[in-house]
C-alpha cells in the first residue's frame, strides 16, 4: 500500500534520515505524538518496503482504545469529565451543560491545582464544605455549586480515578420546602392576564402536564400523540422515559398551538419542530421562568413556576388516577402526591359536596 493510500484522519507521518545514511519513517497519532510505529530501512527504498509490509500492524495500532493519562490533580479529573461521554457529554447541551460550565470553572480556579491523591486526606471536605457556604447568601446557588462538584468526583470515584469522594454526604443549606404547593386555577388565570400569547401557552401545558421547564422548551412535535407525550426526562441519568398521558385541557392547549402553528407563514425548519416557541425561536428555561416571574409580580400571585407542577399532579389525581400512577407520571414519591390530593383535590370535593347538600336542602324546603 502506498502512503498516499494509508487513511489514518489527524495521524502524521514524519520522514527522517539517520545515522549512516540509514532513513526512518515515523508514524505518530497526531502532529506532536505520541509515536505509533517506526519504520527503517538502509535506503528510503527499503524504509518505504518495510512500512508497506506493516502497514496492517500501523492500522491496528491506530485504532487501538487510547487509555487516558492518569490524572494527577483535580484540574485534570475536571478535563477527563469534560470529555467523557458517560459524563458532562451525558448532560442535556441546552440547558445543563450551559449551567455546568462556569461552575467547573469554578472548581478548577478554586481546586485545580489540588492532587487527586489528597482528596482522602482529613480537611478536604470541610474546605469543601467551606467552599459552598461562599454562596450562602443564595442557599440554592450554593447548593448547584456542590452538586456539581459532587457529581465530578462521584464519576471519577466509579471509574477509579480516585479513592474518596469527600463531597458525598455534604447536605444542601437551601431548606424552603414547596413539595406540597401549586399555582391554583384562578391564580393561573390571573398570571395569564399579565403575560403574552406565547408565554401563556407553556405555562397552560406546564399546568395540564406537570412537566419541567427543561422538558417544555425542548418538547418536540414528533414527541406528541393524540394521547399521549412521550420523551427523554430532562434530569434522568438512567434513560427514564416520560410518558405524560394528555388531558382535556392539554389536548386543547396542544390544538391551539397547531392552529396558531398553521397560521404562520415563515418559520425555520430547526424552530419548527419545537411545540413551544416565542418571537425569537425556540424558549429557554430562563427565559420561560423570567416571563413567569414578571407575570406573576403583576398578578400578585407568590408562585413559582415549578409549582405549576403540583398543579399537573392535581389534574391527574381529577382524571382520576391513582396516587402510583400520578407518582410515576411525575417522577415523585406516592407520598407526596398522597399529600398534594388530600390538601387540593379532596377539599375541592368536599366543598362541592357540602354545597350540593345545601342546595338539595334549600329545593326541600322551598317545596
Amino acid at each position: 500500500m502506498r502512503p498516499a493510500a494509508i487513511k489514518l484522519p489527524k495521524a502524521h507521518r514524519v520522514r527522517a534520515a539517520l545515522a549512516g545514511g540509514r532513513v526512518a519513517i515515523y508514524w505518530y497519532r497526531r502532529r506532536g505524538g505520541p509515536l505509533l510505529m517506526k519504520f527503517e530501512g538502509a535506503t528510503i527504498g527499503e524504509a518505504l518496503r518495510a512500512e508497506a509490509d506493516g502497514v496492517e500492524a500501523l492500522i491496528a495500532t491506530y485504532h487501538q482504545p487510547v487509555a487516558p493519562p492518569s490524572p494527577t490533580t483535580v484540574r485534570d479529573l475536571v478535563t477527563l469529565f469534560k470529555a467523557a461521554p458517560e459524563g458532562f457529554l451525558k448532560l442535556r447541551k441546552s440547558s445543563t451543560q450551559a449551567k455546568w460550565r462556569p461552575w467547573l470553572d469554578q472548581i478548577v480556579e478554586d481546586f485545580g491545582d489540588l492532587p487527586a491523591a489528597a482528596l482522602g486526606a482529613k480537611g478536604v471536605r470541610r474546605e469543601f464544605v467551606n467552599w459552598r457556604n461562599k454562596w450562602s447568601a443564595t442557599p440554592r446557588t450554593a447548593d448547584y455549586a456542590l452538586q456539581v462538584l459532587r457529581r465530578v468526583l462521584s464519576w471519577a470515584l466509579d471509574l477509579e480515578l480516585i479513592e474518596a469522594n469527600p463531597a458525598a454526604g455534604i447536605k444542601g443549606i437551601y431548606s424552603n420546602n414547596r413539595a406540597e404547593i401549586i399555582v391554583e386555577p384562578h391564580e393561573l388565570q390571573a398570571v395569564l392576564k399579565h403575560t403574552s400569547k406565547a408565554s401563556g401557552y407553556a405555562f397552560r401545558l406546564a399546568a395540564a402536564t406537570g412537566m419541567r421547564r427543561g422538558d417544555l422548551v425542548d418538547l418536540r412535535w414528533s414527541e406528541v400523540s393524540d394521547f399521549s407525550i412521550e420523551r427523554g426526562a430532562e434530569k434522568s441519568t438512567s434513560g427514564r422515559r416520560l410518558l405524560v398521558p394528555l388531558t382535556q385541557e392539554a389536548r386543547q392547549v396542544l390544538a391551539e398551538l397547531r392552529a396558531d402553528r398553521a397560521k404562520q407563514k415563515v418559520i425555520k425548519a430547526d424552530v419548527a419542530q419545537y411545540v413551544l416557541t416565542s418571537r425569537q425561536g425556540q424558549w429557554t428555561p430562563d427565559g420561560l421562568t423570567s416571563n413567569w416571574v414578571k407575570a406573576a409580580k403583576l398578578a400578585g400571585v407568590d408562585k413559582n413556576l415549578n409549582d405549576l407542577r403540583g398543579t399537573g399532579a392535581t389534574a391527574f389525581c381529577k382524571v382520576p388516577l391513582t396516587d402510583e400512577e400520578v407518582a410515576d407520571i411525575m417522577a415523585w414519591e406516592p407520598t407526596r402526591v398522597r399529600n398534594i390530593r388530600k390538601r387540593y383535590v379532596d377539599r375541592e370535593h368536599i366543598a362541592k359536596g357540602i354545597i350540593a347538600r345545601i342546595e338539595a336542602k334549600s329545593r326541600g324546603a322551598d317545596e
